[in-house]
C-alpha cells in the first residue's frame, strides 16, 4: 500500500533532475555538441587547422594595413628594394605571428575542451539519476 501512494505522488528528486537537463539542453551550444564527438587532440587539431588559415589571413591584412600606413616611405624605398631580405624577414615575422597565434588558439581550445567536458559529465550524470529512477520505478509496476 505505501508503495502505491508513494508512486502516485509527483517525484520530486527526478523533476530536480530533469530540470537540470533542461537547463543544459536550452543552453547547449554548437561547441558543446561537437566537444563530445571528438578526442581532445582531435578537437584541437581541427581547431589550429583553421586557425593556420585565419592566423595566414590576419597576418597579410596586418601587413597590407602597415604598408598602406606608411605608404610614403615604401614609396621612397621601392628603388633601393632588396626583394630577398624583404622576403627573409617577412617569412621570419610570419612564422612568428603563427607561432604565438597557433599556440594562443592551443591553449584556448584546451581551456574549452575540459570545461566542456566537465558540462557533458555533469549532464551525464543527471541522465544516468534519471534513468535510474525509472528503472526503479518499473521494477515496483511490476
Amino acid at each position: 500500500m505505501i508503495r502505491r501512494e508513494s508512486y502516485s505522488m509527483i517525484n520530486e528528486e527526478r523533476v530536480k533532475e530533469l530540470y537540470h537537463m533542461a537547463v543544459y539542453d536550452s543552453h547547449m551550444d554548437k561547441v558543446d555538441s561537437q566537444i563530445g564527438q571528438y578526442y581532445i587532440w582531435d578537437y584541437i587539431g581541427k581547431e589550429l587547422v583553421r586557425s593556420f588559415f585565419t592566423g595566414t589571413a590576419a597576418y597579410v591584412l596586418i601587413a597590407v594595413l602597415w604598408g598602406m600606413n606608411d605608404l610614403e616611405a615604401v614609396t621612397a624605398r621601392i628603388n633601393n628594394l632588396d626583394v630577398v631580405d624583404l622576403g627573409v624577414r617577412a617569412g621570419i615575422l610570419y612564422a612568428g605571428f603563427l607561432a604565438v597565434y597557433l599556440l594562443a588558439t592551443a591553449a584556448v581550445y584546451l581551456i574549452r575542451y575540459a570545461y566542456g567536458r566537465k558540462k557533458l559529465r555533469r549532464y551525464a550524470v543527471h541522465l544516468k539519476r534519471v534513468r535510474k529512477m525509472y528503472q526503479r520505478e518499473d521494477k515496483l509496476r511490476t
